[in-house]
């Protein structure tokens, strides 16, 4: 491209097929070490593995700036997210001082956390986390994993919190929208794991239908055997 980098799919092929290129010098951008690893190894699986859906995926990969306080963030900002979704986006927001300088009697002069979920949808799921603040670097890694899996707001409130530290702000955000009770929608917030059978219709009845019109294959079946 016009600085250089080589102009790859997501596959990693340049314009020759037979030709590859991953890592930093790439115009994927992101020139990180970890990201040139988990390209080669999904590269590898691809050529030697026989798994040729095998690929990175570049948009939710965490990222941190080692600076006093850290910054670690994961999937998409507010702006990008609404330039992609549009009306659907909601955000959630706190800033906030750790318990860890609970004992300073002026609030002024607590070292204050950002934490924001950008969340998409009436299912709200997350496509965007960030943190600003003591130890974000530490605690991205473990949110990315659930922000790859495709994590909810809802997952996020239906789990239980490590008190106390600044970490569990990021799943009940001061206690307004977790554990279980949404504020401004008024009404309790079934935790995943307690949805009824019945919660799926459409999952649940496709499959019943398919069940069915296989035990009547297998039935029929059985009848002309049993004739023979």
């Amino acid at each position: 491209d016009a600085k250089g980098y080589v102009v790859v799919d997501e596959f990693e092929r340049t314009n020759v097929p037979s030709i590859l290129a991953l890592g930093d010098c790439t115009a994927t951008g992101w020139e990180l070490t970890p990201v040139a690893l988990s390209a080669a190894r999904r590269l590898s699986d691809r050529l030697f593995g026989g798994a040729p859906w095998s690929r990175l995926s570049y948009d939710k990969i965490p990222t941190v700036v080692f600076s006093h306080p850290p910054i670690g963030q994961v999937g998409l900002t507010e702006d990008a997210a609404r330039s992609v979704y549009g009306d659907a986006v909601g955000v959630d927001a706190i800033t906030a001082g750790g318990m860890v300088y609970a004992m300073n009697p002026d609030p002024d002069k607590k070292v204050k956390t950002t934490l924001k979920l950008v969340h998409v949808g009436e299912r709200r799921t997350i496509v965007g986390l960030h943190i600003l603040g003591p130890f974000s670097d530490e605690m991205i890694q473990g949110f990315a994993v659930a922000v790859n899996m495709g994590a909810t707001v809802r997952d996020f409130h239906a789990t239980v919190g490590l008190h106390p530290t600044m970490a569990e702000e990021m799943i009940s955000f001061g206690g307004g929208k977790g554990w279980g009770l949404d504020k401004p929608r008024a009404k309790p917030e079934r935790p995943p794991y307690a949805d009824p059978f019945y919660a799926k219709p459409a999952y649940t009845l496709a499959h019943l239908s398919l069940a069915a019109g296989l035990a009547g294959l297998l039935g029929l079946f059985a009848a002309r055997l049993a004739a023979k």
